[in-house]
């Protein structure tokens, strides 16, 4: 069963990232994003009732703020990928990073909306939506690591040597941030 698991994976991080269609590597984030504001958007539900806005109206300006955050995000990963394949001694379009890392992120279509209910606090939702989102982000970076050593021709462990230096950073900076 576990190799079976093994192949099952390997075949679902491959699909992911080396069928990259257009519309994968440009609306991977994108639609992670709008997945995003939706779940943000109802856990908040109550909030927006007690408001008294129309919930179309609400649901435009919190899907507008949270695709202006995930692009931003998307951006400001993307660099931070992008210094540390040229400080592991890789070299690779900007660009076609911000492609890579939109490629990679299908599992986040099921994590960003878990982790907009983990950090929303909604009620008998945050040990599933913890998991969910740990998970899922696990599986993005699994993807994207695959995807940026078989872009460099690089193995694996010196891949997952940026990815992880990359995500210290963030996780480092976030943490600060709070």
């Amino acid at each position: 069963m576990g190799a079976h698991s093994a192949v099952g994976l390997g075949a679902v991080v491959n699909a992911t990232i080396f069928t990259e269609s257009r519309w994968q590597a440009v609306l991977g984030l994108p639609t992670a994003g709008l997945l995003w504001s939706f779940a943000t958007f109802l856990a908040h539900s109550e909030q927006v009732e007690a408001l008294g806005v129309a919930k179309s109206e609400a649901l435009f300006y919190v899907a507008l703020g949270g695709m202006a955050q995930t692009l931003l995000l998307w951006l400001g990963f993307t660099v931070v990928i992008w210094a540390m394949t040229r400080a592991f001694g890789g070299r690779v379009p900007l660009l076609r990073l911000m492609t890579l890392v939109s490629a990679s992120s299908l599992a986040l279509w099921v994590g960003a909306p878990a982790a907009a209910f983990w950090i929303n606090g909604a009620p008998g939702h945050t040990a599933i939506a913890t998991t969910i989102s740990l998970i899922s982000m696990a599986l993005f970076l699994h993807a994207l690591t695959r995807g940026l050593s078989a872009d460099l021709h690089w193995s694996f462990l010196r891949a997952a040597g940026a990815v992880s230096a990359a995500s210290v950073f963030l996780a480092s900076f976030a943490f600060l941030a709070l």
